[in-house]
């Protein structure tokens, strides 16, 4: 008998289900009968739709937490691997990040998850990017520029790129493509403050963790 709890299977078959189909194609009924549950063993647990999407909610912004509070060490290789874990999170839960306007603007619980997930992640953005200058990785920004609008833009695109990059691909990937589309995009708003010598690093370091060969990242590339 599987230790995992019979809450924790279900939100782990609907966080899939919600990824691959959307949150709005995806019934309760077939949450349960993909568990080979009955709906109301399943309704025992989680009263409506509505509630395991909170909790699955809850629970990416526990993990974010951790991803973005790692030790913000400004180098390449610490950088480069705060970017993979912090867009692999964001693709394990890109149901959320794709339907952000709606459950945004319908939902004040999960529009309040939101904006502390995303200033969280801003904040370590600006940090990390301070480190970086302080080193002399990154030069100073000039006026009207400034950290805090650079980790601004960071966080559109990422969200953006997520949405972009998911619909290129089928339900089966497994996010490695749109994982590095995002760590290649955010290097790319670094590149115009950092050293080149920075920047071939951040793009070794984030292949190396991604295991991503030159053919692939060819293909990226005309993609």
């Amino acid at each position: 008998m599987s230790a995992e709890s019979t809450p924790d299977r279900i939100l782990a078959t609907a966080l899939r289900l919600f990824n691959s189909n959307g949150v709005d194609r995806v019934a309760i009924y077939k949450i349960a009968s993909d568990l080979g549950i009955s709906p109301g063993n399943l309704t025992y647990h989680f009263a409506k739709k509505q509630d395991i999407i909170y909790s699955l909610i809850d629970r990416l912004e526990i993990e974010a937490a951790e991803v973005l509070t790692t030790p913000r060490n400004p180098g390449a290789k610490h950088l480069a691997g705060y970017m993979v874990n912090l867009f692999s999170l964001m693709w394990r839960y890109h149901f959320f990040f794709e339907s952000l306007t709606y459950f945004t603007a319908t939902d004040p619980h999960l529009a309040e998850s939101y904006r502390r997930i995303m200033h969280t992640a801003i904040g370590g953005s600006v940090q990390r990017i301070e480190n970086a200058i302080a080193c002399g990785d990154i030069e100073p920004m000039k006026a009207p520029n400034s950290p805090k609008i650079l980790g601004e833009n960071m966080w559109a695109v990422w969200v953006n790129r997520l949405g972009a990059a998911r619909s290129s691909l089928d339900e089966t990937s497994d996010g490695v493509a749109a994982i590095y589309d995002c760590c290649v995009h955010h290097i790319s708003l670094i590149q115009p403050y950092a050293s080149n010598s920075y920047v071939a690093r951040l793009h070794e370091a984030v292949k190396d963790l991604l295991d991503v060969d030159q053919d692939s990242v060819a293909r990226q590339a005309t993609g």
